[in-house]
Order: structure tokens, then C-alpha cells, then sequence
């Protein structure tokens, strides 16, 4: 009966499709796509260290381990805690890894339409999470073990809670999931000014509790964010602290903020996804701009939502321009496009709007899911041939291949890692802790800089036995 009366309204049937394709796209060859990369290998190999060896860091050689923990360790135990108990269940093994990542794309969506939904309607909440549901990005960045969108999933059951009437109960859960945002990744401090920025909007409308219900807020975020400052802090100090500051805000060595930032803006009229981004943003400056003009008031989470979008913005000015950080950002614009449109149009034509828009969004993660980009095994075969075809006490040395290392069980691994130009973890020698040359060497030719004499010792001393996309395997003659 209870089932029945659900499914008579279409809008429920429409999320059960949403929910269906949410589910079928991100299993979706869930070991190989996305492609694995540096800060998934290393994330995966501090769950793997703290499983093997109860090390909360990654281990570079033999019974060695990372000891700059706020330089290595950007994606913290809010995600490696639940991947290192995946790990701990059910072995070395990608595809698990993953699954927790799949965990946190639903509460995602989960959190993100009851938002969305409290905040507008469950019409608006439908159509936005369609964008989301159809919008490659997510699962590139969502299915790799990463910290966008689990810090994302905080941030808005925090907010969630937030939107109600205030009780101690509520505001110290809300807290709670703010600072286990924050404790995710350094980035989504960016939550604090946003937070209180929304609070005091809140307090100039409404002149009750800021005090009461900030401290409650305080109280509830100081917990998780402890827990990470001394997980990888344990000997905190102040000059370490500013040490880890300064290195979070120029994790990637850049040395020409100025040019970063002209190159960044003009992606956004000159580049596909940046371009994406900005029709989002300027639908949502318009229904900014016409609650203002109308003189509507904003909810506080609005509020909160629209400065944590411009930080994000900001911040992204100042990086390398990689996609991916104004990524969290873009998948909250989708929150506001289809209301943006209802101020604009009416209902039935921005129904015909954002279907067209998801139509068009998902024929084109149809036609790039199995794109090497997105959906690459590389990395799998190297680590299944080297398993099977070297001998079990061989020396292994694998450059910038983290994900590798971690399929690797129970060998011989040295590890050599380029975080920027001026960082590196693991070792850069060709030897091993014997002095003896490593009997094989898995590295990709192009990402090798900054290993003196690695090509001149290739190719006098070692042999290529396997060649696979862009990894070869060395073995010494």
C-alpha cells in the first residue's frame, strides 16, 4: 500500500530513474574509471600502512614511512579511516577502495537533495540532482578515492541541520559535520568564513542567539578538526602548524600568482568545463541579483552556499587550473540553476530547459565513459604482471605509481613520489637499503624527472620485459 501510494507521484519514479542511473554509473567499471592517479595511490597507500603496519603514513621502502605528514597526508581520516576498514575486510583491492567512495556519492546526493528540497521544492531538488546524476565530473573526481566530494557530503548534512530551529542537539551535530568537512581536506576550512558569514547575515535579520548558536557550531567542529590537527601533527607545535598553513596554501610550489590567474580567468571563456561553470554562476548571480532587487530575504544555508561557491572561486584563480578545484563548487551551482530558471520562465518551459540539459549532459558521459581518460586498466595490468611474472623477494622500484604499490602485497617496493618542483617523498637513489640496483623498475618515461641518471642507467643495465600504455617494467641484466 505504502509502496503504491509512492509510486503515484511521477516525481517519486523520476528519482528512483535518477537513483537507478546514479547506482549504474558509478559501478561502472569501478576498478579502471576513473583512471587512478598520484593523489589516489597515496591516499590508498596510508590506508594500506595503517592496516599493515598500524602507520598512519605511507610507506616508501621497506619498514620506511613518510615522516612530513601535513605534506603528504591532504585527504584525511574522515575518508582513510572507513578505506583502511574496507581494506582491513576485504584485501588490497581497488575496486573496495572504491566502494567507500561510492558510499559517499550517495550520501552526496542523498544530503544534496534534501537540501535542496528544504531550501526550494522537491521539483527544484529533482532537476538539480538530474544535472548531477548526468554530469561526468562527478564521477571522475567522485569514484577515485579523493576528498571533494566526502568533504562535500559533511558540508551539507552539516547544513542540514543548520536549517532548522535551534537546539543544542541539532547545532552540535551540525558542528560536528562542519568540522569532519574541514577535517577531510585542508580546502573546505573555506567553511569557517562561510559559516559565520551566513550567521552573521542571519544575526543582522533575525537579532537572537548568534552567541548560543555560533559556540554550539565551535564546540561541535573543534572535535574532528582536533583529531586531524594531531593525527598528522602529533609533536604540534606553532612553527609547525604555520609550516603546514604556508604548505596547504601553495601545495603545488607555484611561484607566479599574477600570470596563474590571468591564464585561470580566461579559461573560463576559452575551455569547455570552465565555460559550464560560468553559465551556472551567472544564473546564479541572476536570481541572486532579482532576490535583491524584490527584496527577498536569504536563508542563512543560501547565504553560507554563496560565499563558500566565491572562495572556492577565488582559490581556484590561484592554481595551477586544474578543473578539479573549483569542482566542489560546480556541484553546488547545479543546486541553484533550476530556480534560477523559475524566476526567469515558466515551469513547463524550464522543464523542457533541464531536460534538455541533462539529455545533452548525459549523451556526453555516454560517449567519453570508456575514454582512456576516464576508464584506463594500465595500472592493474602492470601490477597483475609483475605478481605474477617477477619473483615474490625481487626489489621493485615504481616512480610516481602509487596506486601500484598498493596492489602490491607483501614486496620488496621503494617508491619514489614528486609531490611539485620543490617536493618529493620516497628516494631518488637507484639503489636499495643493500646498495644493490633494483631488480626491476616500473616507471612512465614522461614522469621521471628529477631522478638523476635513471635513463643512462636504463639503458646500459636493464632490459624492457613489459610495456603497457604509458608504464614499462625494467628488468636488470
Amino acid at each position: 500500500m505504502i509502496i503504491k501510494e509512492f509510486l503515484t507521484d511521477k516525481k517519486n519514479i523520476i528519482l528512483i530513474l535518477l537513483v537507478f542511473l546514479l547506482a549504474v554509473f558509478s559501478f561502472w567499471h569501478l576498478s579502471s574509471s576513473p583512471a587512478t592517479w598520484m593523489d589516489e595511490g597515496i591516499n590508498i597507500g596510508i590506508a594500506k600502512s595503517l592496516v599493515t603496519s598500524g602507520v598512519y603514513s605511507l610507506e616508501v621502502s621497506p619498514d620506511n614511512f613518510v615522516a612530513q605528514r601535513p605534506f603528504l597526508i591532504t585527504t584525511n581520516y574522515p575518508v582513510l579511516l572507513p578505506v583502511a576498514f574496507f581494506v582491513k575486510l576485504f584485501g588490497f583491492n581497488l575496486f573496495w577502495t572504491r566502494v567507500v567512495m561510492i558510499i559517499f556519492i550517495f550520501l552526496f546526493a542523498g544530503a544534496f537533495f534534501k537540501l535542496s528540497k528544504d531550501l526550494y521544492s522537491k521539483e527544484a531538488a529533482i532537476m538539480a540532482l538530474a544535472l548531477i546524476v548526468s554530469f561526468v565530473p562527478f564521477y571522475g573526481n567522485g569514484k577515485a578515492v579523493l576528498g571533494e566530494v566526502p568533504g562535500l557530503a559533511y558540508f551539507l548534512l552539516g547544513l542540514i541541520f543548520l536549517n532548522k530551529d535551534f537546539s543544542f542537539k541539532r547545532f552540535f551535530l551540525a558542528g560536528l559535520f562542519f568540522g569532519l568537512s574541514m577535517a577531510t581536506k585542508p580546502f573546505f576550512l573555506i567553511i569557517v568564513p562561510a559559516v559565520f558569514l551566513g550567521e552573521l547575515y542571519r544575526y543582522w535579520k533575525i537579532r537572537d542567539n548568534f552567541w548560543r548558536r555560533t559556540l554550539t557550531l565551535f564546540l561541535g567542529a573543534m572535535l574532528p578538526v582536533l583529531a586531524w590537527i594531531f593525527s598528522i601533527l602529533p609533536n604540534i607545535s606553532i612553527s609547525g602548524i604555520v609550516q603546514m598553513i604556508g604548505y596547504y596554501s601553495n601545495s603545488y610550489a607555484a611561484e607566479n600568482f599574477g600570470q596563474a590567474i590571468i591564464k585561470n580567468v580566461a579559461r573560463f571563456f576559452t575551455e569547455s568545463t570552465p565555460i559550464h561553470f560560468a553559465v551556472l554562476a551567472f544564473a546564479l548571480l541572476f536570481f541572486i541579483f532579482l532576490k535583491v532587487r524584490q527584496k527577498q530575504n536569504f536563508k542563512e544555508a543560501e547565504v553560507i552556499l554563496f560565499v563558500f561557491i566565491f572562495l572556492t572561486f577565488l582559490w581556484y584563480l590561484k592554481t595551477p587550473g586544474w578543473y578539479r578545484y573549483f569542482f566542489p563548487a560546480h556541484l553546488l551551482l547545479f543546486m541553484f540553476f533550476p530556480v534560477a530558471l523559475f524566476s526567469i520562465f515558466k515551469k513547463k518551459f524550464v522543464f523542457f530547459l533541464i531536460l534538455i540539459a541533462f539529455f545533452a549532459q548525459l549523451a556526453y558521459l555516454m560517449s567519453v565513459i570508456n575514454n582512456w581518460l576516464y576508464d584506463s586498466n594500465e595500472t592493474l595490468r602492470l601490477t597483475s604482471y609483475i605478481m605474477e611474472e617477477t619473483p615474490y623477494e625481487s626489489s621493485v622500484f615504481i616512480a610516481n605509481n602509487p596506486s601500484a604499490a598498493f596492489s602490491l602485497r607483501d614486496r620488496q617496493i621503494y617508491q619514489y613520489l614528486r609531490i611539485n618542483p620543490e617536493l618529493f617523498f620516497g628516494t631518488d637513489s637507484l639503489k636499495d637499503k643493500e646498495g644493490l640496483y633494483y631488480e626491476y623498475i616500473a616507471i612512465a618515461p614522461q614522469e621521471t624527472n628529477g631522478i638523476y641518471g635513471l635513463s643512462e642507467l636504463l639503458e646500459g643495465s636493464y632490459q624492457k620485459i613489459y610495456e603497457f600504455g604509458h608504464y614499462v617494467l625494467y628488468k636488470k641484466i
